[in-house]
């Protein structure tokens, strides 16, 4: 979701502006913002329904319900929407996009998302394969995120939507991935203040299964509140340090320390030796070979994690 300018927050004006000239500004770019955001939702709204007359399912993954949950009594704008699909839908929707006379743009694709953009009325849909930040297959983040939504009404359609910890999560990932935009960090420390601790624990165990606890701790160190949340959450602190420092076992301690019970950390240590398969790779190799490679692979990163995690906790002591 790209923010529309806030000009009430500019501050660098001519002293010679007049105030009532200041005002209608803003009045005018809240106007705009506000037209921009209804046709936002129209476009979104006709999508959706063209989706699912293609058996088509979609995800809206930003937008409005970002703006109400952070911004309900504030101006905010946006310019588009995020909508995920599953994988194997990709080409469908990217068909029933074009018949309703949106073009790629293609100076704005990355991995994750594909942004289309429609002439007539120049709204934005940003067209997600996956989500940023999260490392398991798109086809796998597609199935878990279907127990993290719930429904929302928009443009007289009803649309699926992140709910609570699943929205905190992707603001989380969005500070990490744009950590220079003010925007951002300000949606952060808003999502910060309006989500309980509870909330924040259950985004974390989302991040675990989306292979996106890395830069889910990464984008909560970017504010003072993120970095002591994160001591009351050991997954994404763990996560976090081994962004830093390239030590991915921390993640491991981090799961055999809060597993339940001898039988729960067993089957972390059992599930953490496990050889890693090689599908991606199309490769296959002697089991035993890849046993012996997966223990040394363990037994080199042990030290320099545990290492990791005594400085990280050392550091934490020092700003407490």
């Amino acid at each position: 979701m790209t923010p529309t300018p806030n000009l009430a927050l500019a501050t660098d004006r001519p002293a010679s502006v007049a105030p009532h000239a200041i005002s209608a500004a803003v009045d005018e770019a809240a106007r705009g913002a506000t037209v921009r955001a209804l046709a936002t939702d129209a476009a979104c709204a006709e999508l959706v329904t063209a989706w699912r007359a293609r058996a088509i399912e979609s995800i809206l993954v930003k937008g409005v319900t970002t703006v109400e949950w952070l911004y309900r009594d504030e101006p905010r704008g946006y310019v588009d929407a995020d909508l995920l699909v599953a994988p194997d839908r990709l080409a469908r929707a990217a068909t029933v996009l074009r018949e309703l006379e949106f073009r790629p743009a293609a100076e704005r694709n990355s991995e994750h998302a594909h942004p289309w953009i429609r002439g007539s009325d120049r709204t934005i849909i940003d067209l997600h394969a996956t989500l940023w930040g999260a490392t398991r297959p798109p086809a796998r983040v597609w199935r878990e995120l279907q127990d993290w939504v719930e429904p929302y009404a928009i443009g007289g359609v009803i649309v699926r939507v992140p709910n609570l910890p699943a929205r905190a999560l992707s603001v989380a990932l969005h500070a990490a991935q744009h950590r220079d935009v003010p925007a951002k960090r300000a949606d952060l420390r808003r999502a910060l203040e309006h989500t309980s601790l509870a909330h924040w624990r259950a985004a974390e165990r989302l991040a675990d299964r989306l292979g996106a606890l890395p830069l889910m701790g990464a984008g909560l160190q970017l504010e003072p509140d993120g970095q002591a949340l994160l001591r009351q959450l050991p997954l994404a602190r763990a996560g976090s340090l081994a962004e830093r420092d390239k030590a991915a076992l921390a993640i491991g301690f981090a799961r055999i320390a809060t597993a339940r019970g001898v039988r729960g950390k067993a089957s972390v240590i059992v599930a953490a030796v496990a050889p890693l398969s090689d599908e991606r790779a199309g490769r296959q190799f002697n089991p035993a070979l890849r046993f012996c490679r997966r223990i040394t692979w363990l037994l080199r990163g042990i030290p320099r994690t545990v290492i990791s995690i005594r400085r990280a906790r050392a550091d934490g002591r020092k700003r407490v």
